[in-house]
């Protein structure tokens, strides 16, 4: 029949007080293999937070009611070391100089009940001893019956991680008439790591066998290895995340000493992270089930933090044994492509309470270091498949809450309404382009929400459709309503302004890119193409060579006349000719496009290229060949009544033969011919674009005067 905690620590109490009156102990023993020490795994509490977590978890363990840690903060340790023999303090070479420099130490100080020396020989310098077995000390605490945290013996170890000398002063056991009685030893890591089998003994400290009027431990850290502590904010965190939810009984105080003057205490309280209630899940009522059926009990929550995080504490799901972490986990093993997936691995937050990870018998689920579980223990595995449900739930939960978050950051950063009003007057264009930007920053990327470049072309995209959405609001709306008896003049003036600041918005955007890719091509122009790649190039922009052009300009009697020309110019000449018409297609021989009634044909010499006689035969025959085309074909003659002419872009005429300058002169002078260099062809594509900008800016920087104007 298993003992109750009462008679547990009745025993306890008697047998420390039998302990106490044969106690003539004049030296402390510490039973271990000294090569242990470092196979045991402290080194693996390479943090002051992690070390400062073990000593409080003994306090705990004590029944301390309070906890304090002084601790010189956002501080680099090992700036100075302890001379053994001297006991003087020297300076590292760290650039601070050697005068005024105090021994660096951090102190862990408890009100719990302490350690009498007997206490301290049987039962803290027994290193590995699993306490929760023990007949004297047992799993619950001597006094307020708590859990124990501890369990492998080994945590009073934890400091060699970060430093090399531990000081242990220790009041406890049976109050007597004098007061309580003191333990005071040191340990020393070098010395505790000598290779040999005997016992190591440590160091008696000025106090040891002497009485105080309360019980309660310090723990005295000193000649520390190069650690950072962290600043305040960061080392109350890592704190907070290692202890679960506030008890009523337990309190941590952090005092930092970096600054002798400062009185400064704060309180460790538990972390406070904002959650989307509606992705809450309380897992009171959804057990863990092994493999064999058995239902382990949880309690907690899990769900999605509003803001991303910023400090490495709070992300994931913490796990709690005992009000102490054993664990965590930022997604529970689950493989990628689940709904969702994006966001938990950035917004995942939780606080499991498992008390079955950490049970007085059968197998210990914890690491040796109580960083974390054992996931591929048959309940680590039970745990993980638990997990991974919850967050297929919480992802399909998170997809509505995600967007209205990711929406509303995007609005935030986008500042869509402020630019709307910048460009447009018209309520219902502003309303077009919050409506875009509230769908479009519902999808966005959360991870590109901080890239400006990304942000910036957003924006761009919602400011230059939402005219066009607010005129087919408009269209539709004129379009249910529509009664030539009701239909005035101003609803019609409405309709076409909105036609016109859609027009603009559309057209300025494309110059925009136009402008800059012109820009490319006088690049590719002075690295001297090959004139079949120019011509072919051109063919696909046409717009370079007219502005005024658009794809409603390819119409079918340009296709026509492509189309039977190409044909024409075969049964005349005996070759194929290709003629480009703004369309994909074969390399073409020269470019056509209808420009107000007028068909031009574009014809493209590479740069740097001299229009000689061969050239000249070329051109004769175009031009021969469209007279007699159009002679011919009526019905294309009246399609282009302003008639034909050839746009010839070569960089230099070099005629030698008489006939032919005389021909090209009047080629020129009936304008069937206009002759420009690449410089003059290029400089026309952008003085023409840039002019619609400059028109543009004008009328976006006059409409933002009237705005303000208005508001004013």
């Amino acid at each position: 029949m298993s003992r109750s905690p009462h008679d547990i620590a009745s025993k306890k109490n008697v047998e420390i007080e039998q302990a106490n009156r044969k106690n003539d102990v004049d030296h402390y023993t510490m039973n271990i293999s000294r090569r242990t020490v470092d196979k045991l795994g402290v080194k693996l509490y390479d943090r002051a937070s992690a070390v400062v977590a073990e000593l409080v978890a003994n306090a705990y363990d004590a029944d301390a009611e309070e906890v304090r840690v002084k601790i010189p903060l956002a501080t680099l340790l090992g700036n100075v070391r302890t001379n053994k023999e001297e006991g003087t303090v020297e300076s590292k070479s760290c650039g601070y100089g050697q005068e005024n420099i105090r021994e660096e130490v951090i102190e862990v100080i408890d009100n719990g009940h302490g350690m009498d020396p007997t206490e301290a020989n049987e039962h803290f310098l027994v290193v590995g001893k699993d306490r929760r077995e023990s007949d004297i000390q047992g799993p619950f605490s001597r006094v307020k019956e708590r859990a124990v945290t501890g369990r492998k013996g080994i945590g009073k170890l934890a400091p060699f991680g970060i430093c090399n000398r531990i000081e242990v002063r220790s009041s406890g056991g049976t109050e007597t008439p004098q007061g309580y009685l003191t333990s005071h030893f040191i340990l020393n890591y070098e010395e505790i790591i000598q290779d040999t089998e005997d016992p190591y003994y440590p160091k008696r400290g000025d106090e040891d066998r002497t009485y105080s009027n309360t019980p309660g431990t310090v723990i005295r850290l000193t000649s520390f290895h190069r650690k950072r502590v962290p600043d305040e904010d960061t080392f109350l965190r890592q704190l907070a995340r290692r202890f679960g939810a506030r008890q009523t009984d337990f309190q941590i105080l952090v005092e930092d000493i970096k600054d002798p003057d400062s009185k400064c205490i704060k309180t460790v309280e538990p972390l406070n992270i904002p959650v989307v209630e509606e992705t809450r899940i309380d897992v009171g009522q959804i057990p863990v089930v092994t493999d064999d059926g058995v239902k382990l009990q949880v309690s907690g929550w899990v769900g999605m933090a509003k803001k991303g995080y910023k400090h490495e504490e709070l992300a994931g799901v913490r796990l709690y044994a005992r009000k102490k972490i054993v664990g965590s986990t930022r997604d529970f093993g689950l493989m990628s492509g689940f709904t969702g997936e994006n966001t938990l691995r950035s917004y995942l937050v939780g606080e499991i309470h498992a008390e079955w990870l950490d049970e007085d018998v059968g197998e210990d689920l914890i690491r040796t270091d109580r960083q974390d579980i054992l996931w591929e223990s048959d309940r680590g595995q039970a745990l993980s498949r638990w997990g991974q449900d919850l967050l297929k739930q919480l992802g399909t939960l998170t997809r509505k809450p995600r967007r209205d978050n990711v929406r509303t950051r995007f609005l935030e950063i986008a500042q869509v309404e402020q630019r709307a009003r910048e460009m447009y007057t018209d309520e219902s264009i502003i309303d077009s382009a919050l409506d875009l930007a509230g769908k479009i920053g519902g999808f966005a990327a959360e991870d590109e929400l901080s890239d400006e470049e990304y942000i910036n072309g957003l924006r761009e995209v919602i400011l230059t459709v939402a005219p066009h959405q607010a005129l087919m609001e408009a269209f539709r709306e004129f379009r249910n309503r529509i009664d030539p008896e009701i239909t005035s003049f101003d609803s019609l003036s409405v309709l076409f302004d909105k036609t016109r600041v859609a027009e603009l918005a559309s057209y300025s955007q494309i110059v925009a890119e136009r402008v800059a890719i012109i820009k490319e091509l006088r690049e590719v122009v002075d690295a001297v193409s090959p004139e079949r790649n120019l011509q072919d190039l051109v063919s696909k922009a046409p717009w370079i060579i007219e502005p005024t052009w658009t794809v409603l300009t390819a119409n079918q009697t340009l296709r026509t006349f492509a189309q039977s020309f190409e044909s024409h110019w075969n049964s005349q000449h005996g070759e194929e000719l290709t003629i480009s018409i703004g369309h994909a297609g074969k390399r073409p021989d020269f470019t056509a496009l209808e420009v107000g009634s007028r068909l031009r044909v574009v014809e493209l010499k590479r740069p740097g290229h001299k229009f000689g006689g061969e050239d000249m035969l070329r051109l004769q025959n175009y031009i021969d060949a469209l007279r007699e085309y159009f002679d011919q074909h009526a019905t294309i003659r009246e399609a282009f009544p302003h008639g034909w002419q050839i746009d010839l872009v070569v960089d230099e005429i070099t005629l030698t033969d008489t006939f032919h300058k005389v021909a090209f002169n009047q080629y020129i002078e009936h304008r069937n011919v206009v002759q420009l260099t690449w410089n003059d062809f290029i400089s026309r594509a952008e003085r023409a674009n840039e002019e619609f900008l400059k028109i543009h800016h004008a009328s976006v920087e006059e409409r933002a005067k009237l705005n303000s104007a208005s508001q004013d």
